[in-house]
C-alpha cells in the first residue's frame, strides 16, 4: 500500500513539474495580462486600476496548495490592518469549482481575487511557483517578487518595504 502512495505522489509531482516548464518555456501566450477574471459573478479586476496610482502586491497562487492555504489568513490580516497596499490574489491554476470553494468557504476572502487560468499574467511576470508575490509601488514601478510563502502579516509589508526601499534607493544613486 505505502509503496502505491508512493507512486503515485512521485507521478503527481513529475506531471505538475511537466506542465509547470511547459507553461513556462513554450506556453508563452501575449493575450491580456491587465485584467484578471473573476468567477464569483463579480466584475473583472483591472490591474491598471491599482498599478500606478497605489502600491499593490499581486499574489500568484495555485488551487489546490498547501503553502497558499497556510498564508491566506496573513494575508486577510494584513489587508484588514491597513489600506496603503492593495493585495490581488491571482490564481493561475485549479479547478474553478475547486477555486470558487477555497476563496469563498474556506478562506472567506475578503479582497480582490481572481483567475489567470491561460496563466497569461503569470508567464509575463514570470512567475512559475506558488505562492509568489509581486510588488509595485505608487508609480507603477516593478519593485520586485518574493517566490515564497509568507508566514505572517508582518513579514509581508516587512518583504514590500524591502523591495521598496532597494528600488529607490538604487534609483536615487542612478
Amino acid at each position: 500500500m505505502v509503496n502505491k502512495i508512493g507512486i503515485i505522489l512521485v507521478i503527481f509531482i513529475l506531471a505538475g513539474m511537466g506542465y509547470t516548464t511547459y507553461s513556462f518555456f513554450f506556453d508563452q501566450s501575449t493575450g491580456d495580462i491587465s485584467t484578471v477574471e473573476r468567477i464569483n459573478g463579480e466584475e473583472p479586476i483591472f490591474l491598471d486600476d491599482y498599478i500606478g496610482s497605489k502600491k499593490t502586491i499581486l499574489q500568484f497562487v495555485i488551487v489546490p496548495c498547501d503553502c497558499c492555504s497556510y498564508s491566506m489568513p496573513f494575508i486577510q490580516e494584513f489587508i484588514e490592518h491597513q489600506d496603503e497596499i492593495e493585495v490581488i490574489t491571482i490564481v493561475f491554476y485549479g479547478r474553478e469549482r475547486e477555486i470558487l470553494d477555497k476563496f469563498e468557504n474556506e478562506y472567506e476572502a475578503t479582497h480582490l481575487w481572481g483567475v489567470d487560468l491561460n496563466r497569461d499574467i503569470a508567464n509575463y511576470y514570470n512567475v512559475s511557483v506558488s505562492p509568489t508575490y509581486v510588488f509595485f509601488d505608487e508609480d507603477g514601478n516593478f519593485l520586485g517578487t518574493h517566490p515564497y510563502i509568507i508566514g505572517t502579516s508582518e513579514e509581508l509589508g516587512r518583504r514590500y518595504e524591502e523591495a521598496y526601499e532597494a528600488f529607490h534607493e538604487n534609483e536615487a544613486t542612478e
